[in-house]
């Protein structure tokens, strides 16, 4: 019998991941930051639910580091540890599948780039979730209002409920806006998915935590969506993650991924999870992503 090592110092996942991976066949165990690691045996399985808060983050990829350096068959890929929270990171690995993008670090490039820049811009910090830090800049002077900001006392984040606020100082992180009423939420969990449309503020064109709704059926917009967001999981290496995509003209743009999510088995329960072998719906997803182990999704 193999264990399940889970590592969830949010306290949100761990029972249901546990409860899923003991109806699979599997011993669950859950542990915490500094645990060695040293009683892992052939065939055991690692699952890490990143923390969004700074203080916690850093050691959560140094525990990341020791599950596999134990051996551990580990949900969440390297890459997604490493960028998560991170947009500045997301950038430099995966620009080519995104918008327009131009990260600066130096406050005269980014002032003389605002002279050719195509207008209305999105400006992010490479933390925060749910459209938090998130700013859209109309025209060229308040984008130099917000550039000054940027390189002089910085612009206060936000990480999340109970976390310390810091500063977005010495880089903006700026890209092409796509206008949109929706934002488009893929979850990839071995070869499953799962769609979500997560719709614009009323007075803002990004995306309000809670406007959403769930994809329950196989239209032509989710199967091109689904055709479009399995070469970006393929791009990615990504077996485990959230990615967050806009509808560009007639095609699609990556925005972003994430690995962690809001996830409740009575929210959007009876959303679909396309391509289950089980017909599994959302509020399965954990036995999903043991149904897909077993498939040799993380072979």
């Amino acid at each position: 019998m193999s264990t399940v090592f889970v590592h969830d110092e949010r306290h949100v996942w761990w029972e249901a991941i546990i409860a899923a991976a003991e109806r699979a066949g599997h011993r669950g165990r859950r542990v915490f930051t500094g645990h060695q690691f040293d009683d892992v045996k052939p065939g055991d399985i690692g699952f890490l639910r990143c923390h969004a808060d700074w203080r916690v983050l850093p050691n959560n990829r140094i525990d990341y580091a020791r599950m596999v350096e134990a051996g551990l068959t580990m949900i969440q890929d390297s890459k997604q540890v490493l960028c998560y929270e991170d947009k500045s990171m997301q950038f430099r690995r995966w620009f080519d599948l995104m918008p327009e993008t131009w990260l600066h670090t130096d406050a005269d490039a980014a002032m003389g780039f605002l002279d050719f820049a195509p207008f209305p811009l999105v400006s992010k910090a490479n933390e925060g979730a749910s459209s938090t830090n998130v700013r859209i800049l109309k025209d060229k002077d308040e984008a130099q209002k917000h550039i000054a900001q940027l390189f002089g006392a910085g612009i206060w984040v936000h990480h999340g409920a109970n976390c310390p606020q810091t500063r977005q100082k010495g880089y903006a992180l700026l890209q092409r806006f796509i206008p949109h009423d929706i934002t488009y939420r893929v979850n990839v969990v071995g070869n499953v998915r799962a769609v979500f449309f997560r719709r614009n503020y009323p007075d803002r064109p990004v995306a309000q935590t809670g406007n959403t709704t769930a994809a329950y059926e196989m239209t032509p917009e989710v199967e091109s969506l689904l055709e479009y967001a399995d070469r970006v999981a393929e791009a990615l290496g990504t077996k485990w993650c959230a990615l967050d995509i806009l509808k560009d003209g007639d095609g699609w743009k990556f925005i972003e991924s994430s690995l962690a999510w809001p996830w409740a088995a009575d929210s959007y329960a009876d959303a679909t999870m396309f391509r289950s072998t089980k017909g599994r719906k959302w509020k399965d997803l954990f036995d999903v992503m043991f149904d897909e182990y077993q498939a040799g999704a993380w072979a």
